[in-house]
């Protein structure tokens, strides 16, 4: 999608992957202040932040045309170092975070959806062969399963949250 030598891949990259990932680190920023601080879901908030991290360095450098070149680039170097451990973080942050959401979520559901949502991921993951004819199509159900389950994640966590009263002065 933002491969170099695609029609819009600097637009996908700095006005779609980027601005996500700059989100997605606000995100982060966020729930570390509302979950409890307990070890899984410290831990699944710093991966994924390192999968934000990771992935908006990899729009920065996007591979070459089709991500199999004969002789790749440096960027495409550094885009394929920088993206392999972002999805491996992502899919560990799934399992985190599902494991510690009984302590602020009670709801079974999130806890299962994460479990699918990272098995899911996790299998797209290792099917990302570059001589694959479907690692694309691999590579969107990672993301697809990642970026849904991020939306779900928020969707638990605004229902966590207590419901503060404002003062009207």
């Amino acid at each position: 999608m933002g491969a170099t030598g695609s029609p819009y891949g600097a637009y996908v990259n700095y006005l779609g992957f980027i601005p996500t990932e700059l989100f997605i680190l606000g995100f982060v920023f966020i729930s570390y202040s509302v979950l409890p601080r307990t070890k899984p879901n410290t831990m699944g908030l710093i991966f994924i932040a390192i999968y934000g991290i990771t992935l908006g360095i990899a729009a920065f450098f996007p591979c070459d045309f089709e991500c199999k070149p004969e002789i790749p680039t440096i960027a495409h170097n550094i885009h394929m170092a920088s993206a392999f451990p972002g999805y491996l973080c992502g899919i560990i942050a799934m399992f985190c975070i599902s494991t510690g959401s009984m302590s602020w979520s009670k709801s079974k559901a999130f806890k299962f959806s994460g479990y699918v949502a990272g098995t899911l991921a996790l299998l797209a993951f290792l099917n990302l062969d570059p001589s694959s004819k479907s690692v694309g199509l691999n590579q969107r159900i990672l993301e697809l399963s990642m970026y849904s389950w991020l939306i779900f994640f928020g969707y638990n966590l605004s229902k966590y949250l207590p419901n503060k009263q404002i003062n009207k002065d």
